[in-house]
């Protein structure tokens, strides 16, 4: 499943990468000038800019760096958990000289170790390309930071699936319900960017800590953002790991 989503991840990551060219930026963006403007902002496609590193932020981190990692953390997530549950498999774990916090806590850091590989690879690979193609014109420093934001915020997602995979054992309920939650946070944040009158929505998604703009132009904001991100996503997993150890289990 890993190399799956790496994949389409890279697909994404070395075309985007390898098409760069400033003129053919502002032809997109007169292409995008022409769509209509609720839907640009919609899909965060307002500026993309003539400097490869905003290209990249607004290419990629608006829409496929999200979509893409957040359902693969869905299926990851509840497969963990609440699959194991579901088929008994946890059974033959838990009869291991393992206890509940360990196995529980193995499952987190396998899905945090995930999340950070697929974030890892698609950077070096887009620093790699263009150093190799556009060498000095990607600003690394807060395109890494703009990943580290994303790593953050992607950890506060994922702990709400395994939270959730941790509570409702039937592994199709979990699925569903997790979802439901992925697409919620998606679209609040697609619709945010509507008009200034519903940027309140803000509020109603970790996804809108991803902030492009204020990630280029704040070193401070970048810090907090992630930091903050990776600390509610850290006490949520921890939480599922308490509840898991004290729930009852039918298997």
């Amino acid at each position: 499943m890993f190399l799956s989503f790496l994949a389409i991840t890279l697909m994404y990551s070395t075309i985007a990468t390898a098409m760069f060219d400033p003129e053919a930026s502002e032809l997109m963006q007169q292409f995008v000038d022409i769509l209509p403007q609720a839907m640009v902002n919609m899909m965060g496609f307002t500026n993309f800019g003539t400097e490869l590193t905003g290209y990249l932020a607004t290419y990629l981190y608006g829409f496929i760096f999200f979509i893409f990692p957040m359902i693969f953390i869905v299926m990851l997530g509840n497969k963990l958990m609440a699959k194991r549950v579901d088929d008994s498999s946890m059974a033959y774990l838990l009869t291991t000289p393992n206890s509940r916090v360990k196995v529980a806590s193995t499952q987190v850091l396998s899905i945090m170790l995930n999340l950070f590989c697929l974030i890892l690879i698609n950077v070096v690979v887009i620093i790699i390309i263009s150093e190799i193609a556009f060498k000095g014109h990607l600003m690394i420093g807060k395109f890494i930071g703009l990943n580290f934001v994303l790593f953050g915020v992607l950890t506060s997602v994922s702990s709400l699936v395994f939270l959730i995979s941790t509570l409702v054992s039937d592994y199709g309920k979990a699925v569903g319900i997790s979802s439901g939650l992925m697409g919620y946070l998606f679209i609040m944040n697609m619709i945010k960017n509507l008009n200034e009158d519903l940027n309140f929505l803000r509020f109603s998604t970790f996804l809108s800590l991803v902030d492009i703009d204020k990630i280029m132009d704040f070193a401070t904001y970048t810090l907090l953002a992630g930091s903050l991100s990776l600390v509610v996503g850290i006490v949520i997993y921890v939480l599922s790991i308490i509840i898991f150890n004290k729930k009852s289990l039918t298997i």
